[in-house]
């Protein structure tokens, strides 16, 4: 799997797969996509995030861990 550095190379809908190739392991991206706090979108069985939603969401998070 090719690792993304750009986020402007991913996709607008990331797949779970898409999470992996930005550095998170299988297991912590079916964490992620079980957390209510992360914006999910449901196609069908399938999860995916929104691109600029979820780095807007990281960026909360780690604002809030910094206080």
């Amino acid at each position: 799997m090719k690792k993304i550095t750009d986020k402007q190379e991913l996709p607008i809908m990331m797949s779970a797969e898409d999470l992996q190739a930005i550095g998170f392991s299988r297991p912590m991206v079916y964490k992620l996509l079980c957390r209510a706090d992360v914006p999910v979108v449901r196609i069908g069985k399938r999860k995916f995030v929104e691109r600029d939603k979820f780095f807007d969401w990281l960026e909360a998070l780690s604002q809030n861990n910094e206080d």
